[in-house]
């Protein structure tokens, strides 16, 4: 290879170093950065531990034998509604917990004869649920409700079979509905007849355990929950019959204790939305019922009214909430992308090639971000899904910046 061809090799992969290069620097550099504006809620609050305060009375039974219970834990009861049987021994309460599944298991066969139009069934719409049903099953296994999985399995298995339906994959169901009723004929005779029962009072949900405070927290005397009470609250220690409760009015009360500056945000009769960290009721309405105040006047407990009660509300004494007192829903900016342009505040976003400078309407400001109008048609001001420019020197409308 003589110099000359040399020099022209050198020459062709110098500029491919240099141009690769470039892009490197480029990619890592860029003149400008962008974020798309997106749609952003933002709720201000006071974070604190609420205390449940709900109606409720023990089931008391001295039983002997065997208890089985016939309602899951939060599970609804009716009045004077069996809560539990009791077996001569563990051996007959198994059985009786397996006919209750068998039980369930030919209803939902029943449920799939009677609805076997494989025509008129859509099996991504079945799909869908299946996929529901998955996540509500493992979301009540990490929260440790067990008692929620039962209804969620059996809806599962409703599906899947109604699908395997709809698919051709399973149309008779006899050989095993006469399994299941061969096996729970055996099991009925063999576990005898219960020596008793335990029936609900009232009409309500049941909860599986008391923990004491049943009789401290009294919802009919709400001006004693002062802060002073809360922090010496003990529960007692309940009786060795009891073997649970019912909780039965849907209305109850959270005391959530809170410094006096927040107090001043509410007053009596305010209707508030209360996040919880529950599945069931991540957000319930509120209605500040009253406020105490502490000895000192330090701080002070909103008592709130809640009318919306579930098996996992029903379940909770202490909760972490926050109660909102206000909330603001537009386009989130970033501070650092805000600009003032002949006394009017807005931003910078990409059009086609260039620069433009658009306003924004704030409804909100923090020290990192603001939050302005929502805007969707009006191509003078920030609209969603604009492509804000949050990093560029010297810009300006109309600048090429590509």
């Amino acid at each position: 290879m003589d110099k000359r061809s040399k020099l022209i090799r050198f020459a062709i992969i110098a500029l491919i170093i240099v141009f690769f290069a470039y892009q490197f620097y480029v990619s890592l550099y860029a003149s400008i950065k962008t974020e798309s504006a997106e749609q952003f809620k933002y709720s201000e609050g006071v974070e604190t531990v609420g205390t449940f305060i709900r109606s409720e009375m023990t089931v008391t039974s001295n039983h002997i034998g065997t208890l089985h219970y016939v309602v899951a834990n939060g599970e609804k009861v009716a009045k004077d509604g069996i809560i539990a049987k009791v077996y001569q021994n563990d051996t007959a309460s198994a059985a009786a917990s397996r006919i209750r599944e068998i039980d369930a298991q030919l209803a939902v066969i029943a449920e799939i004869e009677g609805y076997n139009d494989s025509t008129a069934v859509d099996v991504n719409t079945i799909n869908d649920r299946i996929t529901k049903h998955l996540n509500k099953f493992a979301y009540s296994v990490l929260d440790g409700r067990f008692s929620d999985t039962s209804s969620s399995v059996s809806e599962l298995l409703t599906m899947m079979t109604r699908k395997q339906v709809a698919t051709g994959e399973q149309s008779d169901f006899g050989s095993l509905k006469n399994t299941l009723e061969e096996e729970k004929a055996w099991l009925t005779k063999s576990m005898g007849t219960a020596q008793g029962s335990i029936a609900s009072e009232k009409a309500g949900y049941f909860v599986s355990d008391a923990d004491g405070y049943e009789t401290v927290l009294d919802p009919n005397n709400l001006q004693q929950y002062t802060p002073e009470f809360l922090r010496e609250l003990k529960p007692q220690k309940a009786a060795n019959d009891v073997i649970g409760k019912i909780v039965y009015d849907y209305q109850w009360y959270l005391a959530a204790p809170v410094k006096l500056g927040d107090s001043m945000y509410y007053k009596a009769g305010q209707t508030v939305t209360v996040k919880t960290n529950t599945n069931a009721s991540p957000r319930v309405l509120a209605t500040v019922e009253r406020i105490n105040l502490s000895k000192d006047g330090d701080d002070a407990v909103l008592i709130l009214k809640v009318t919306e009660m579930n098996s996992e509300l029903a379940s909770m004494r202490t909760g972490s909430i926050t109660i909102i007192k206000d909330e603001h829903e537009g386009i989130r900016v970033k501070s650092s992308a805000l600009r003032v342009v002949d006394g009017v505040t807005g931003v910078f976003v990409v059009s086609g090639m260039e620069a433009k400078f658009v306003t924004v309407d704030i409804i909100y400001s923090s020290e990192d971000y603001s939050i302005c109008a929502l805007n969707t048609s009006d191509s003078s001001k920030l609209r969603l899904y604009d492509e804000i420019i949050v990093k560029g020197k010297n810009l300006y409308d109309g600048k090429i910046i590509y």
